[in-house]
């Protein structure tokens, strides 16, 4: 599990910040005039009699004006970021529901317990591979992705000119294990990082004496968010086509650099408070003598309620659909046990 979480939590925040200034920037400014594949095109084929058997979360989802977009952090074939940004077009809010590296998943065929993670899959069947397997997990139709390289972090945050920090503490750490071995030297207060540094801010964990964050991941996470906000704030006002102008060699998306370079100039109006971070639940177990991450059906059906607009109407399961075109709930980071912080 150590792996997993130096290596998940280190790199999740800048593969949303670079994905969601392109993914937002494009649903934002087109939100009137495109019109991208939903579930909604999926179940319109339905017969009448197959639209009556449907939940009231498939129910929810065909009216749904959000739109689902797989976002990839990657290094060669590695894939040490995995998540999905949900858009809701009207609301003009995002969502973001992680899945971590170590996820267990089974594939016929594939029977090495490495290959029981989510993270071996893209180098086995690539995008489409992984695809199938997030939908699987989180249950959310997919219709666009978005991978990014570790190279565009640090590019993105050099044309910035650096993204102001306030360090909460001395980040002092070293891995010679890591390729290329990895050294941190970060003073405590506010202070511009550029990108080399940001990158290592993000990836910090904990110190070499084991010191860190007083309440752990929870306080790393909620510090990466007020990164990702200044971030993508500091882009929008600043020079939005110079950065995607430089990260889209670093992307491989089904997002043309034409459409999101005629786009980039509209999206002054976003408000970074819109957007929300989330893990998917999860229980960790050991199987085989190696460490996986389990998703907790229960736990990722609350999330997909919550961001539906459907609610558990009483204790005999029935699920009722609640403000499902205008509901203004917020869904707070989840810390992977089920409760909200």
């Amino acid at each position: 599990m150590r792996r997993f979480f130096k290596v998940y939590f280190s790199t999740m925040v800048l593969y949303v910040c670079i994905a969601v200034i392109f993914i937002v920037g494009f649903l934002i400014v087109n939100r009137d005039i495109i019109v991208f594949p939903t579930f909604k095109q999926v179940v319109d084929n339905f017969t009448e009699e197959d639209n009556n058997n449907l939940s009231a979360l498939e129910k929810a989802m065909k009216k749904s004006s959000i739109m689902n977009i797989l976002v990839v952090g990657k290094e060669n074939v590695r894939t040490d970021t995995i998540m999905v940004v949900s858009y809701d077009k009207k609301l003009k809010k995002a969502n973001v529901l992680s899945v971590p590296r170590d996820t267990y998943y089974v594939r016929e065929g594939y029977d090495n317990r490495q290959q029981k993670k989510i993270n071996a899959i893209y180098q086995d069947e690539g995008i489409v591979g992984l695809k199938s397997a997030v939908e699987s997990i989180t249950k959310l139709p997919i219709q666009k992705y978005v991978s990014v390289d570790y190279n565009a972090v640090i590019k993105v945050v050099d044309i910035l000119e650096g993204i102001e920090v306030d360090v909460p503490f001395n980040m002092v750490y070293t891995d010679p294990m890591d390729t290329p071995p990895l050294e941190i030297n970060i003073s405590q207060g506010l202070q511009v990082l550029d990108g080399e540094n940001a990158l290592k801010f993000l990836r910090f964990r904990q110190n070499t004496d084991g010191t860190g964050y007083p309440n752990g991941d929870i306080g790393r996470i909620k510090t990466q968010q007020e990164f990702i906000k200044t971030a993508i704030r500091k882009t929008l006002s600043f020079k939005l086509p110079a950065v995607i102008n430089e990260s889209f060699k670093y992307i491989d998306t089904d997002f043309t650099l034409t459409e999101i370079l005629t786009l980039a100039t509209g999206l002054g109006g976003f408000k970074t408070d819109s957007l929300q971070t989330n893990i998917i639940d999860y229980y960790t177990k050991t199987m085989d003598g190696l460490s996986y991450v389990v998703p907790n059906e229960d736990g990722i059906n609350n999330y997909l309620y919550t961001l539906y607009g459907v609610q558990e109407e009483d204790n005999t399961g029935f699920i009722q659909i609640i403000n499902d075109t205008d509901s203004n709930s917020d869904i707070e980071v989840n810390n992977g046990n089920g409760q909200n912080n």
